[in-house]
C-alpha cells in the first residue's frame, strides 16, 4: 500500500481534542466496553483511525443526551446515528423538560396501560424504549416517576390489583438496574448512601434517586429498604459518604419514622448532608426542618441539588424558598 492510501492515525491528545473525552474516560470506555480498538505503535502508544474518532463522537453525542455508555456501547454506528438524530430533533422541538412532549406522554400512557392489563413484555419494552430514546432526566422525571406515583395512588384507592402492582414494580426495578450500569465513578467523586428508613418498605423511589445520582457522576451505595438509623449512619461512615438520601413513601406519618430521622441526624457528622424525598416526605416537614435536613420534592430538584453539591457549592434547598 502506498503512503498516500494509508489510513490516518491519531494520538490520544488529538482524539481528546476532537471528541471532548478526557484520556482517563477514553481509557475507561475502551477497557470496560471495548468501544473502539485502537492500533498500537511500536512503542505501545495507542493510535486511532478516523473511523474510531467518528464512532467516539457518536457515542459522546448519545451519552450527552443522558444515556449511560453501558446502554449504547454495543450499538452499531447506524443505530447511534439514528439515536443522535432523534436527540437533535428532541432538542430542537422541546424547549425544556417541563414543556409538553407527546413522546413522553405516550410512553407513560402505554406503560400504565400495560401495567393495568398485566402485559409484562409490553411494560418492559416500553420502559426500555423510553430509557433509550429519551434523555435520562426526561425518562426518570416524566415517565418512571409519574408511573410509580400513579400506581401508588391507585393502589391506595383500591383501584390497582396487588398482583399488577407487584408485576409492575418488579419490571421497573429490573429496568432501573439496567439503566444504572454506569462506568465506575472517578476517584474524586462524592459518595452518597441511599435507602429508606426503618418501617419504609417501598424502595423504588430510592432506586430512582440512585439512578439520578449515578447519572450525575456520584458514587452510589444503594442499601434498599427499611434500615434503622444506626445502620444507615454506620454505612455512611464506612462509605465515607458526603450525603445520605432517604425515600419516604408509605406510611406517610408515623412517630417511629420521625424518631429515626432525628436519631440518624444525631449520628451523622454535620459535614454529611441528609436529603429526604418521596411522596410521604411532606408529612415530616417539621421534623426535617428541625434537624436541618433537605426536603426535595422531585427528581429534578434532587438532580440540581446533587450537581451543586458535587461542584463544591452548598446546594440551595428548594423547600426553603
Amino acid at each position: 500500500m502506498s503512503e498516500s492510501t494509508q489510513p490516518s492515525l491519531h494520538s490520544v491528545r488529538v482524539v481528546a481534542r476532537r471528541t471532548g473525552l478526557t484520556p482517563d474516560l477514553l481509557r475507561a470506555w475502551e477497557k470496560r466496553y471495548q468501544v473502539v480498538q485502537p492500533a498500537r505503535s511500536a512503542g505501545g502508544q495507542r493510535n486511532y483511525s478516523d473511523a474510531d474518532i467518528e464512532r467516539l463522537q457518536l457515542l459522546v453525542k448519545v451519552t450527552a443526551a443522558g444515556r449511560s455508555i453501558g446502554q449504547v456501547a454495543s450499538l452499531g454506528n447506524a443505530e447511534l446515528r439514528e439515536l443522535a438524530a432523534g436527540d437533535h430533533f428532541a432538542h430542537d422541538t422541546v424547549d425544556a423538560i417541563e414543556a409538553p412532549n407527546p413522546a413522553v406522554d405516550h410512553y407513560l400512557e402505554v406503560a400504565l396501560g400495560a401495567a393495568e392489563n398485566f402485559h409484562a413484555n409490553l411494560l418492559e419494552s416500553t420502559l426500555r424504549a423510553a430509557a433509550l430514546q429519551l434523555p435520562s432526566d426526561q425518562a426518570l422525571d416524566r415517565v418512571f416517576g409519574p408511573l410509580l406515583l400513579e400506581i401508588g395512588v391507585r393502589w391506595e384507592q383500591g383501584r390497582f390489583p396487588p398482583a399488577n402492582g407487584h408485576l409492575a414494580t418488579a419490571i421497573i426495578r429490573r429496568v432501573l438496574t439496567w439503566m444504572t450500569d454506569f462506568p465506575a465513578a472517578p476517584e474524586h467523586a462524592r459518595t452518597i448512601v441511599i435507602g429508606t428508613p426503618a418501617m419504609q418498605l417501598h424502595d423504588l423511589g430510592a432506586m430512582l434517586a440512585a439512578t439520578v445520582a449515578a447519572s450525575s457522576g456520584w458514587r452510589v451505595a444503594f442499601l434498599g429498604a427499611s434500615l434503622p438509623a444506626d445502620e444507615l449512619a454506620r454505612a455512611a461512615r464506612m462509605a465515607r459518604a458526603d450525603t445520605v438520601a432517604l425515600s419516604i413513601v408509605y406510611p406517610s406519618d408515623h412517630a417511629h419514622v420521625s424518631s429515626q430521622l432525628r436519631h440518624l441526624r444525631s449520628e451523622l457528622p454535620r459535614s454529611v448532608a441528609l436529603v429526604v424525598g418521596g411522596a410521604g416526605a411532606a408529612a415530616y416537614a417539621d421534623v426535617l426542618e428541625q434537624i436541618g435536613a433537605h426536603r426535595l420534592d422531585s427528581l429534578a430538584a434532587l438532580r440540581v441539588w446533587l450537581m451543586a453539591r458535587g461542584q463544591g457549592g452548598e446546594a440551595r434547598d428548594p423547600a426553603m424558598d
